[in-house]
């Protein structure tokens, strides 16, 4: 993964577990499941990428 790519992973990571937070704590359950799911979908990719390049041996 190139480091722009990687960089604005992590910061998009980042951006959607504060407005996560955010509509957590102000109760709104809509957007914060809606925040969720994209926090579950980044979480499952870093989780595929790490597994793939402890496999490969690249680390």
């Amino acid at each position: 993964m190139p480091k722009q790519r990687f960089l604005s992973f992590i910061i998009g990571t980042a951006v959607e577990a504060i407005f996560f937070s955010i509509c957590l704590f102000s109760r709104d359950w809509l957007f914060a499941g809606f925040f969720a799911l994209f926090l579950i979908r980044r979480l499952s990719v870093s989780y595929k990428l790490d597994k793939f390049i402890k496999k490969s041996g690249l680390l």
